[in-house]
């Protein structure tokens, strides 16, 4: 067979050959792509399932958890439930006992309670009777008994609570607290209270009163300072007057009386000292006149005596 002719029939059977090739590798080729989806099928079914697995993995976790917080719970609540119980026991035990002392207590107090009252009582009485039989024995006494104890009484100072006050009268309208202090310095009074009046606070009514804290200051006060020469300055110099008074104000009769009396002693003692001191004078000028000492051998502290 010559080239030519093998050439053609090779040329021929080479063109049906590639085509058998060809559709081989297709073949192939699908077959590979047929086999890749079905693992690629298969990889992504693991994951799902592993997927599902954890899920419900966890949500059997989460039950179980919230399974036994709601066990601690409800035990926790029963503890708290059973020791407010016993703490409710012991409070009312406690408050039993209590009530029980209290009552043993307060039956105590009653009965004091009725002995004081019952002591208060028969004091009581026992006044009721003692004013009886006084008033009966005044009765009885003479009228003019009476009186002079009244007068006696009004004359007293009582021992509670006295005080040393002195009325200064006759004080011009321009005096006020200073120039009252200022006058009686010497003294040292504990208190000094000028009157004035409610509309002008400046302006004095006229009167005042000076507080001593003992008996021998306003003692001194009564008898040196007794138609003094006040002058502050503003007035011209005027003669003051100082008595006596009684404290806590008022115009009650009692409190009037009261004053009354004790400036009538006042007056009569100011009376004899006057009367004394002119036979002091009388005597003097007699001594003066003729030379002649009438109580040349007395001594001078009994002297006043023989006058």
């Amino acid at each position: 067979m010559s080239d030519k002719k093998r050439k053609l029939i090779e040329e021929a059977v080479k063109p049906e050959g590639k085509k058998v090739k060809r559709d081989e590798k297709k073949e192939k080729k699908e077959k590979r792509k047929a086999k890749d989806a079905v693992e690629e099928v298969e990889i992504e079914e693991v994951p799902v399932e592993e997927k599902n697995d954890k899920k419900e993995k966890k949500e059997k976790k989460e039950k179980k958890d919230k399974k036994d917080k709601k066990e601690k719970k409800e035990k926790k609540e029963k503890k708290e439930k059973s020791s407010e119980n016993a703490d409710a026991a012991e409070d009312k035990e406690v408050e039993k006992q209590a009530s029980e002392a209290m009552d043993v207590d307060a039956q105590e107090p009653q009965e004091q309670q009725k002995k004081e009252k019952k002591e208060k009582k028969d004091k009581k009485d026992k006044k009721d009777k003692k004013a009886k039989k006084d008033k009966k024995a005044q009765a009885e006494t003479p009228a003019s008994e009476t009186p002079a104890e009244e007068s006696a009484q009004a004359e007293e100072p009582s021992q509670k609570g006295n005080r040393f006050i002195c009325f200064v009268g006759n004080l011009p309208y321009s005096a006020n607290r200073e120039s009252l202090t200022a006058h009686f310095e010497k003294i040292s009074p504990v208190s000094v209270r000028v009157a004035t009046e409610k509309d002008k606070p400046t302006k004095c009514r006229g009167f005042g009163f000076i507080e001593f804290d003992n008996y021998d200051r306003m003692k001194t006060c009564l008898k040196l300072y007794h138609h003094s020469m006040f002058d502050d300055k503003k007035y011209p110099p005027r003669r003051i007057n100082v008595e006596l008074t009684a404290g806590g104000g008022g115009k009650s009769e009692h409190r009037k009386a009261k004053i009354e009396a004790k400036n009538k002693k006042l007056f009569e003692e100011r009376q004899r000292n006057a009367k004394e001191i002119s036979r002091e004078k009388e005597r003097r000028a007699h001594e003066e006149e003729t030379g002649e000492d009438a109580y040349a051998g007395v001594h001078p502290s009994r002297r006043n005596r023989m006058a």
